[in-house]
């Protein structure tokens, strides 16, 4: 087999847990037979980053500066394209896209795109993400871009989601037991399934961590970090790995 060609730059921290799950993933989705087919990935793991759904609620400060000097450092390192290990931080990918000169990949487009593919008849899409993401419209504008509908969840769903995420008990926590909140999310991602959702989507890196595999929602569920981690393997030049055995989605 060949090496991959291109040095992959990460800009994680958001939070450190969703970074290592991201890498993780475009590691274990990598078909190699050794250690020099695997990607060369520099990752800037910056837990400084201000929150980005706070800044997007106007509660917090404006996440680019922290962004851009992360984008800046890693083209410095050698970096050929960038990715944020973060689907809300993608609300300021424009400005952190013009900061340097290599490719920012467009994590929200890649994604819409590769559940259209999967989606050939259409429907609507259920969104499980911040409140931040939700609020930006990103997946929306780009869902609709593709011909697909997006589906909510109401403010209660949407609590629960959110505890999952930033809660006590939470990924963000650090909580070595994450049961019970996956348990919680599941009867989220049911009743939208339920509603008339024709999929859903992971749209949050802490939701990848919370589901190292896809739920049984009785509907395909796509995980944003998966797709993205594969997208990057095969831009960098390398091949994605064929799975051992078929998943409930994708």
């Amino acid at each position: 087999m060949s090496s991959p060609t291109k040095t992959v730059g990460v800009i994680g921290g958001m939070g450190p847990a969703a970074a290592v799950d991201f890498f993780r993933r475009i590691v274990d989705s990598t078909d190699a037979e050794r250690d020099q087919d695997h990607l060369h990935v520099l990752i800037d793991n910056q837990p400084a980053v201000p929150d980005r759904t706070a800044w997007i609620k106007g509660e917090g400060p404006d996440p680019a500066p922290i962004l851009i000097e992360s984008a800046q450092r890693l083209e410095a390192a050698g970096a050929d394209f960038l990715v944020m290990a973060c689907n809300t931080a993608y609300v300021r990918a424009e400005v952190v896209a013009e900061s340097v000169g290599v490719p920012l990949v467009n994590w929200v487009e890649v994604v819409a795109a590769a559940v259209r593919r999967q989606m050939p008849q259409g429907g609507t899409v259920a969104l499980l993400a911040t409140e931040g993401t939700i609020a930006s419209g990103l997946y929306q504008s780009a869902f609709a871009a593709v011909g697909l509908g997006t589906m909510l969840p109401d403010a209660a769903e949407q609590g629960v989601i959110s505890a999952a995420i930033y809660g006590p008990n939470g990924v963000k926590a650090g909580t070595a037991d994450l049961t019970p909140m996956r348990t919680a999310v599941d009867r989220v991602g049911a009743h939208l399934a339920a509603g008339g959702a024709n999929a859903a989507v992971l749209a949050c890196t802490e939701l990848s961590v919370l589901y190292p595999t896809p739920p049984g929602w009785r509907i395909p569920v796509f995980d944003a970090a998966q797709i993205v981690a594969e997208y990057v393997i095969e831009l960098a030049g390398g091949k994605i790995a064929e799975r051992k055995e078929e998943p409930s989605a994708l």
